[in-house]
């Protein structure tokens, strides 16, 4: 049940729940007045005024009965027919203790023995709710008994008049009602409610305190169900935020720490040389062309590196400047394979095996070349001392052309095949040939970063024998032909 019907459920039942204990309880306090106060069935009443008349009978009669016989006592007993008239009075005839006559199942009781203990001529005795009046007729005497008397009944009727004023009992039930009502009440939706804050107080201090994998067991179907989703969601959210903070920090380090490497290898060379042209190390004009002509090498490299950290940069940031078009990569594959193995000559065989002719990405060329470029550096660099070869193939897979490219090399650990797209990650040294510029670290990087921006992948996996893939895919254009 949600907190909201449970707020509803609560205030209905805050009306209704009074009302039904008012009438309830003042139903139950009018019967115990009427009970009290002998109004019920009028029982009190008539055998009251039965026994009163009998009472006055009595005492008239009382004069003539000093000189009667038993019979005649007797006789005038049983004309008042009392079991006609009340069950609860009842008459009887005794001569001493020795009963001569009962009319009305009477019984001898504490009164009886009062009485007789009194030994009155005439006397009226009450206890509690029953009554006995006697009278001496010679040497009987008569006992007229009431097991069901109210000797005050006015009275006590006055007394509740007076004393219980109806309203003030409503009021005092409506409010015991109201208080009953609400502490029940309040203590169900309160502890629906407080629970579940202190679940999430809880899982809040866990978080301060810096345990970033706890998360809340919510078991209800209430709101805070969704809050406590919302909450495990935030901590998810947050711990890979910390984490990718970490690792951004971590990252810029290896940054920091590979532009240093990069950029004082070359400035190294440049400052010896430039000393040795400074102090006549150099002393012929041959050995100063050479000498020049490494500084200049040097000062390549640097700008080189320079040039590939402002590109990163900027496809980083996002604000390198693309011109995608639409064009036909099995084409664009040709041309710069076939440049490709122009350029490389002797030092590495490219072998190319492509079936995308006539497929369509949607990409910029120029970079996309850059990609390629790259790769192919990356397999001259890596790839095998002898016989150095790189193969391109590509095909198209569903949706997407897949393009790969692989060398003869020695490959990679199977734990650096995901860092090596990142920034100045050089692999292991068995990736380290002697005798080939070694790279920066920023090729694979960058190629990462332009394959993402056209909606592609990029990864990287050691081949079945050996060597080391690097698979790209990028989306295929349907429907379009001849460009």
């Amino acid at each position: 049940m949600t907190i909201r019907r449970r707020l509803i459920f609560s205030n209905i039942l805050m009306i209704i729940i009074p009302i039904l204990l008012c009438l309830l309880l003042s139903t139950i306090f009018i019967n115990i007045i009427l009970n009290y106060a002998g109004i019920e069935g009028n029982l009190h009443s008539r055998s009251n005024d039965v026994f009163y008349q009998t009472v006055a009978e009595m005492k008239s009669l009382s004069t003539e009965w000093k000189y009667a016989d038993e019979e005649k006592i007797k006789s005038e007993l049983a004309s008042f027919d009392l079991p006609q008239k009340s069950k609860a009075v009842s008459i009887a005839l005794y001569e001493g203790n020795k009963e001569l006559y009962q009319d009305g199942n009477f019984t001898t009781s504490p009164l009886t023995t009062l009485a007789q203990e009194k030994d009155k001529s005439r006397g009226h005795y009450t206890i509690d709710n029953t009554a006995l009046f006697t009278v001496q007729a010679g040497q009987y005497r008569v006992y007229l008994y009431n097991k069901d008397h109210d000797y005050d009944k006015d009275n006590r009727f006055d007394l509740i008049n007076q004393t219980i004023n109806p309203g003030v009992l409503f009021a005092i039930f409506i409010l015991f009602a109201i208080v009953l009502t609400n502490g029940i009440l309040t203590r169900f939706v309160f502890r629906s409610i407080i629970n579940p804050l202190n679940i999430l107080v809880n899982g809040v201090h866990k978080i301060r305190d810096g345990n970033l994998d706890y998360r809340i067991t919510y078991e209800g179907k209430d709101e805070f169900a969704e809050v406590c989703n919302d909450f495990n969601e935030m901590a998810r959210q947050l711990q890979e935020l910390i984490e990718a903070r970490k690792k951004d920090d971590e990252n810029r380090r290896e940054l920091v720490a590979g532009i240093s490497h990069d950029l004082r290898t070359p400035l190294t060379s440049i400052k010896t040389y430039a000393e040795g042209l400074v102090e006549g190390v150099a002393a012929t004009p041959r050995l100063q062309k050479e000498y020049l002509e490494t500084i200049i090498s040097k000062t390549d490299d640097l700008e080189h590196i320079v040039q590939q950290l402002f590109l990163f940069s900027k496809l980083d940031i996002g604000e390198f400047p693309f011109s995608e078009e639409i064009f036909d990569i099995g084409l664009a594959l040709d041309s710069f394979a076939k440049g490709a193995a122009e350029d490389y000559g002797e030092n590495m065989t490219v072998t190319l095996e492509n079936t995308t002719h006539q497929k369509y990405v949607e990409a910029d060329p120029v970079q996309l070349r850059t990609v390629f470029t790259n790769l192919s550096e990356n397999a001259l660099k890596y790839g095998a001392e002898k016989d150095n070869q790189l193969l391109i193939k590509s095909y198209q897979e569903n949706d997407h052309i897949t393009i790969i490219f692989q060398d003869n090399g020695p490959g990679v650990s199977e734990d650096s095949l995901n860092k090596l797209f990142q920034i100045f990650y050089r692999g292991n040294k068995a990736r380290t040939s002697t005798g080939k510029r070694n790279g920066n670290g920023l090729g694979l990087a960058i190629s990462a970063k332009i394959i993402h921006r056209f909606s592609g992948t990029i990864q990287a996996e050691n081949g079945p024998e050996n060597g080391l893939k690097i698979i790209i895919t990028l989306p295929v254009l349907e429907g379009i032909e001849n460009g």
